[in-house]
């Protein structure tokens, strides 16, 4: 993600703040399932869409105490795989501090992809709300059809009025988790081997985690909490694959289609200055791009001693496995004439300037951003994975020190932009 793309998150929500306009809701207490929906959404055939929009939240005072989401078109029917996919979703609350970032006003407190996460929490506790607060999404959505889509996402809301529950606050734990959350697995080890990656995060206050749903990307082996001070590992969220063929053209490395996960009124006990850490753990033995590994955790506060052990936890586990073996194609083959020892070339709309490209090992070569819209360079498949922020201006290098065949293509433009680099001995 780009300094200005990071820039307009703050941007975009201080004007949809400005601009929101609440849904009336009844008044009424006790606990009721309210249905939201977001305006239209538009994919283009081949596409990906992304971006950050404001959504309605409930209009009265209460608790969010389960939430799921999904795409859904005019008619109501859920989308799945086959037509909209919901690569990812981020529910945002615009005004509240996120606890794991602090100093923003942008807290992150519900998060499902591919996995179809839902939030939900043990009874007698909930995500206080106030009545309008402003809610928003940040979401990936991904059409494998020539056609251009049309959708909406709609989320349900379990909600309680009218009575006192014990506060939850959601806890973001992930790799890189204050800036963009991608990184690339390499892909260079043995057969069976491992790649993982970690990020450390010390409490500041005691309490429980209640209730906690992981989430990887293709590749991906578990997702762990660590407790680096007491040394234990209170809860590993391991993956269950889908059986399903991807469609072609394939747009993506399939993600798992669940994450084991819990919720537990007793939870797992964390005290203030315990540090913790967030390990994902991926298939190393082929690379795996722009991927991601974390937790989302609802943390009630209560007094807790040091190193307290962790009670059974019951688990929704699913049927966990090892990620399936998956060679990517490129989207579309790369065209044009072969262009040899060159040292760069430029990324624009919609479209790498030189897509055939022959290069000597060792070769630094730069990609120059010159469009009005986002693009990246993001690995397919190839001896090590690699790829590049997703933005409109600058310049991304990378130095090829493995021979072999690169392919290549913009993940925001999967079929419009592909690009073939070979790496001579």
């Amino acid at each position: 993600m780009s300094t200005a793309q990071k820039t307009g998150w703050v941007l975009a929500f201080a004007l949809v703040a400005v601009l929101a306009l609440g849904r009336a809701q009844p008044a009424g207490a006790g606990t009721q399932t309210l249905t939201f929906q977001s305006q239209e959404i538009t994919v283009a055939g081949h596409g990906v869409a992304t971006a950050f929009t404001r959504v309605d939240s409930p209009m009265l005072d209460g608790y969010v105490v389960g939430m799921t989401a999904d795409v859904v078109d005019a008619a109501g029917k859920v989308q799945g795989d086959r037509e909209i996919m919901l690569h990812h979703i981020v529910f945002i609350r615009w005004g509240e501090a996120d606890y794991t970032c602090p100093g923003g006003q942008i807290q992150r407190f519900y998060a499902p992809g591919e996995e179809r996460a839902t939030l939900s929490l043990p009874p007698g506790f909930g995500l206080a709300h106030r009545a309008g607060a402003t809610w928003g999404i940040s979401y990936m959505l991904m059409n494998h059809f020539p056609k251009k889509l049309r959708g909406f996402i709609r989320y349900q809301v379990r909600y309680v009025t009218g009575e006192e529950l014990i506060p939850v606050t959601p806890v973001w734990l992930s790799i890189n988790r204050c800036i963009d959350p991608k990184f690339d697995v390499p892909g260079t080890g043995p057969k069976r081997s491992t790649y993982t990656k970690t990020e450390d995060f010390v409490m500041r206050d005691s309490g429980a985690f209640v209730g906690v749903g992981g989430h990887i990307h293709g590749g991906g082996i578990r997702a762990e909490l660590r407790n680096v001070t007491c040394g234990t590992k209170p809860f590993t969220s391991l993956p269950t694959w889908s059986k399903h063929v991807p469609l072609k053209p394939v747009l993506h490395e399939p993600g798992p289609a669940k994450m084991s996960s819990f919720v537990s009124a007793d939870g797992i006990p964390v005290a203030a200055g315990e540090r913790l850490r967030i390990a994902a753990v991926y298939d190393n033995d082929r690379p795996h791009t722009r991927a991601m590994g974390g937790m989302i955790l609802y943390f009630a506060r209560r007094p807790v001693g040091s190193c307290a052990p962790t009670p059974p936890l019951e688990v929704d586990l699913g049927q966990p496995s090892l990620p399936p073996p998956f060679s990517m194609p490129l989207p579309r083959k790369p065209r044009g004439p072969l262009h040899r020892n060159i040292g760069g070339t430029w990324v624009g709309d919609y479209r790498f300037g030189h897509e055939r490209l022959s290069l000597g090992r060792g070769a630094n070569f730069a990609w120059r951003f010159i469009g009005a819209v986002d693009h990246d360079v993001t690995l397919v498949s190839g001896p090590v994975g690699f790829s590049s922020p997703t933005t409109k201006r600058g310049t991304f290098r990378y130095r090829f020190t493995r021979p072999g065949t690169y392919s290549l293509m913009c993940s925001v433009h999967p079929t419009r932009m592909t690009q073939s680099i070979t790496v001579r001995r």
